[in-house]
């Protein structure tokens, strides 16, 4: 699938793109099968302060053929390269949860700043693609981004302290709510004061493309609603990260640079017979 030009040219205007009704029911049925068999105890899952709610999950894909079909589909993989004006490779697969009456907030951040600081990404030349396994509302906890924010580039900003005092944690500092990297509240209002404040709503399949560096969060889900998002961020195949002494986990930081080739359009269903 292509995107046609007005819709590159709002995504670089807006720094995000939303497709509503995207991808089929059907197959949007397939995906939250296939979640609901994934193995309960997975390296890349995180809870919530409760301990007792998943926050997320990380690269399950590696645990399913039709959730690295999904990576590979043409709905998602060519507009990805077109909008990176190149081949791509998968750098990170997650499942933000966002349980009903209990999932909790994610700060106001960009996401580059984590990829440019924690594993050495050279440029904010990737593209996160989140597609809505449940319908989305007013009520469940919706992402909320910064129209227009990505113009800004990197935004520097101090590190959070309990992040500090928890180094020790590991990995988890950066998927927690309280993030590593926030934006502080100056910060975002000089930035709601330029661009509006964009919450994407729309039913299960509906599919959001915005910038790695585009200011976005979430207020906590206190509705009886699920608001379960699967994010695929693709990277350009010339803005391999750098080395680090300390790489976070490969289930975090996809190291398989092999450029993606896109699939038949009907293949999450193929996987299902």
């Amino acid at each position: 699938m292509k995107l046609t030009q007005n819709q590159i040219q709002q995504y670089e205007e807006e720094g995000m793109l939303f497709l509503p009704n995207y991808f089929s029911d059907a197959k949007v049925s397939a995906l939250r099968e296939e979640l609901s068999r994934l193995p309960e105890q997975i390296p890349g899952r995180v809870m919530e302060k409760n301990n007792q709610t998943v926050r997320a999950i990380h690269g399950v894909h590696v645990y399913s053929k039709i959730f690295q079909s999904l990576v590979q589909h043409p709905l998602l993989l060519e507009p990805a390269q077109q909008i990176l004006r190149d081949f791509v490779y998968l750098y990170q697969f997650k499942i933000n949860m966002k349980a009903a009456f209990t999932g909790d907030l994610w700060p106001w951040h960009q996401d580059f700043i984590f990829w440019y600081e924690e594993d050495g990404m050279p440029q904010p030349r990737a593209v996160n693609v989140g597609i809505f396994l449940d319908e989305i509302n007013q009520f469940n906890g919706p992402l909320y981004l910064i129209s227009g924010s990505h113009k800004e580039g990197l935004i520097k900003c101090n590190v959070h302290k309990s992040s500090v005092e928890r180094e020790n944690a590991g990995w988890e500092v950066n998927v927690s709510t309280n993030l590593k990297y926030c934006l502080d509240n100056a910060t975002v209002t000089r930035l709601v004061e330029r661009g509006d404040i964009v919450a994407p709503v729309g039913c299960a399949g509906s599919v959001l493309f915005f910038h790695s560096n585009i200011a976005h969060s979430s207020v906590p889900n206190i509705s009886p609603y699920p608001r379960r998002l699967l994010m695929i961020t693709y990277n350009s195949i010339k803005n391999i990260p750098h080395t680090s002494d300390q790489p976070r986990p490969e289930f975090l930081v996809c190291r398989d640079y092999t450029p993606l080739q896109p699939v038949e359009d009907d293949v999450l269903l193929q996987q299902v017979e």
